[in-house]
């Protein structure tokens, strides 16, 4: 079995800071993390190789050469091949134009499954692993908080509305795993210096894709942006539950009216 694990590396949400007042974003650590929610999804391709060990799990990440950490960092991890997709001509691609570029190259690794994060931690679309599905034409699941693999079939729970529900899909099959569902593992120190002394990151550009400018030419554009007001500090109310009840039951009557 051959599973793609698709990652985003990403800013380390713990070095930037959202100033609504000021309408920026502040950058006070300039750390890159893989995108917990990818992390997740590496996980749960690895756990399936635990349990198979004929499994391949291959890594594939779109992004700047500076990605190339993440990537040797999922080798680290238990991941037998990497590669980053690279090329001057994807930096303004759009949402639709990254699902292309990864559709062609997951194409070209021919996998049984693909899994990655239902979001990515930057801007949390969740699109892409839809996206994906829909252009390979291929069954998806999302939202998956565990899944098994039996022979030509991959079985998941998932959230359904209020609670869960148990799906199976044949394969080849998309799935995007549930944030925080669980623990990835920690590479050996060892591994960590054999992916960085030893192994290869292999880096597939436009060319490599076969994709045109026409292919890569991006469906929206941006226009603007905008930040939500400040938050307003309220008043704190100290004192037992009922007498705070009372209060602001009547703060409220005197704001909407209510007699």
């Amino acid at each position: 079995m051959k599973i793609v694990a698709l990652i985003k590396q990403i800013l380390d949400p713990q070095g930037v800071v959202v100033r609504r007042d000021k309408e920026r974003i502040f950058v006070n650590k300039e750390a890159y993390i893989i995108a917990p929610g990818d992390k997740n999804g590496l996980e749960a391709a690895l756990r399936i190789k635990d349990a198979w060990p004929d499994t391949e799990v291959v890594a594939v990440s779109l992004g700047p050469l500076r990605a190339d950490d993440a990537l040797r960092e999922a080798l680290a991890m238990g991941v037998d091949i990497a590669y980053l997709l690279h090329d001057d001509a994807f930096a303004e691609v759009d949402l639709p134009g990254v699902a292309r570029i990864l559709a062609t190259a997951v194409s070209l690794i021919n996998p049984d499954l693909i899994i990655t994060g239902r979001e990515s931690g930057s801007d949390a679309a969740g699109q892409i692993g839809p996206r994906l599905a829909e252009i390979m034409d291929v069954a998806q699941m999302t939202d998956v908080h565990s899944l098994t693999v039996s022979d030509g079939a991959v079985q998941a729970v998932r959230r359904w509305e209020d609670g869960y529900a148990t799906v199976t899909a044949a394969l080849p099959a998309v799935i995007t795993i549930a944030p925080g569902v669980n623990q990835p593992r920690y590479p050996h120190g060892a591994r960590i210096m054999n992916a960085y002394r030893d192994w290869e990151v292999s880096i597939w550009d436009a060319a490599d894709l076969g994709l045109t400018a026409a292919v890569l030419s991006p469906l929206t554009e941006f226009r603007s942006e905008s930040f939500a007001a400040p938050l307003v500090v309220g008043e704190r109310l100290r004192g037992e539950p009922e007498q705070i009840a009372r209060v602001l039951k009547s703060e409220v009557r005197a704001v909407i009216g209510w007699q």
